[in-house]
């Protein structure tokens, strides 16, 4: 077990770890188990992520999480570059280095009218799944004030959007209806920008996996630990349990936008349309039954609205779930 003094410097080397192994893949001409995605999934996931999901604090993860910052910002810039130079177009410099399938395509169907725009719906709703990780990092600011907060929040999901819009923009207008649902896989292999910004995006996916994977542990525990006292073994069992279905389901779904989609699909639309309204019925519910608060035409019209955002959001999940599928493993439906 590391010192607390030296988590930091643990952390990074994991890191960099994964970074020798993506290089590996691409550069190395082996053969066979060893040079497939299941080996890498596998690699990671027993060298690094495990041992990161492991840390008692996850400040070691803080420069890393300067790092991917930094790398994301790169890789926007390096995806306007190549749109703008217009290098992976008809003609261009990496056009024939990639898959007919991955190249650009524009005007073939009619997006503005596609059922496929539902799966965009989905992937936007996951941009701001870090509810479950708003207690953790309110208790972990630094001279932590709700002023302070509400100004990281805000920051946060400016700088979220921002970003999504500007990675969504260029990304569709260099391979527009081939683009893939992880877009740095239209970019060819022979393209150093790109296997840099993949590396780095490596780097963040592996630096944020932690920390999100805290919240959820820390959520089941509370969930079904039912007051009982939650012991380092508990801890422990979980973090396995979670480990080995996460990989398990890495290693069988290969589309990343799939993933995204119905995720966003299903999880978006229940935190973000259904599960406030249902607390506020059952906040509101409560309070009246209490005699507490009045049960005035102001309040039922927010009771009304509360029940139609839920009614919408399910709409929206079944639907959205529903073309996620389709349009992953049954293309020829949509």
């Amino acid at each position: 077990m590391c010192h607390e003094r030296n988590l930091p410097h643990h952390s990074i080397g994991l890191i960099l770890f994964v970074v020798h192994i993506i290089l590996y893949l691409e550069t190395s001409p082996t053969q066979g188990f060893m040079a497939t995605r299941q080996a890498a999934i596998l690699s990671i996931t027993s060298l690094v992520l495990w041992p990161l999901c492991n840390l008692k604090s996850l400040a070691a993860l803080a420069p890393v999480s300067m790092v991917a910052v930094a790398g994301i910002a790169a890789t926007c810039v390096f995806m306007y570059q190549r749109m703008a130079s217009g290098a992976y177009a008809a003609g261009g410099v990496f056009f024939d280095t990639i898959a007919s399938s991955l190249q650009p395509s524009f005007d073939a169907v009619g997006m503005a009218y596609s059922p496929s725009m539902l799966v965009l719906v989905g992937m936007v709703a996951t941009a701001y799944l870090a509810h479950f990780t708003a207690l953790d990092f309110h208790n972990n600011l630094k001279d932590n004030s709700m002023k302070r907060f509400g100004t990281l929040v805000g920051l946060g999901f400016a700088g979220t959007a921002l970003i999504n819009v500007a990675f969504m923009a260029f990304g569709f207008l260099t391979f527009g209806g081939n683009s893939a649902g992880l877009i740095l896989n239209n970019y060819s292999t022979k393209d150093v920008g790109a296997t840099f910004c993949r590396l780095v995006t490596v780097i963040s996916l592996v630096g944020s996996y932690p920390i999100f994977f805290k919240g959820i542990k820390n959520n089941y525990l509370e969930l079904t630990a039912k007051g009982k006292e939650i012991t380092e073994k508990m801890e422990k069992n979980t973090s396995r349990g979670i480990i080995l279905l996460l990989t398990g389901l890495a290693l069988v779904l290969k589309n990343a936008g799939f993933v995204v989609g119905f995720t966003g699909a299903i999880m978006g639309s229940a935190i973000i349309y259904i599960f406030p309204p249902m607390l506020h019925l059952a906040s509101t519910a409560r309070r009246m039954e209490a005699g507490v608060l009045e049960k005035t035409r102001g309040v039922k019209i927010e009771r009304l609205i509360s029940r139609a955002i839920i009614a919408i959001g399910a709409i929206l999940g079944v639907l959205c779930g529903i073309v996620a599928v389709l349009d992953s493993f049954f293309p020829g439906v949509l």
